[in-house]
């Protein structure tokens, strides 16, 4: 299996517990799938079954290699991780009203 970097913007959902405290967050994820298309699915099943919603895809899957992850030790992690146990997601988030501030990754 291959593991696919993917970034998203993503909303908590109104029934999420971050609903009143978090505007949003951009979200970098590594995912462990046989296909880009399966990567996304797992993703999204993943922000829905944690309370969150699409805002958009900022960056689509794609495939990503160790070899290219070792200047970044938190992304090197991240891949270790979904090599591991299938998926790590970095949450970057903003407070309510913050996002024009946000930092995009």
């Amino acid at each position: 299996m291959t593991i696919y970097a993917l970034q998203y913007e993503l909303r908590p959902a109104p029934h999420s517990e971050d609903f009143a405290t978090v505007g949003g967050a951009i979200v970098n994820s590594l995912v462990r799938a046989e296909t880009p298309e399966a990567a996304h699915a797992a993703a999204m099943a993943y922000f829905r079954d944690d309370g969150w919603e699409l805002v958009a895809v900022e960056h689509p899957p794609s495939p990503v290699a160790r070899a290219q992850c070792e200047d970044d030790p938190e992304f090197l992690d991240a891949w270790d991780e979904a090599e591991a146990h299938g998926e790590c997601h970095l949450f970057h988030l903003w407070p309510p009203g913050g996002d024009e501030d946000a930092p995009r990754h």
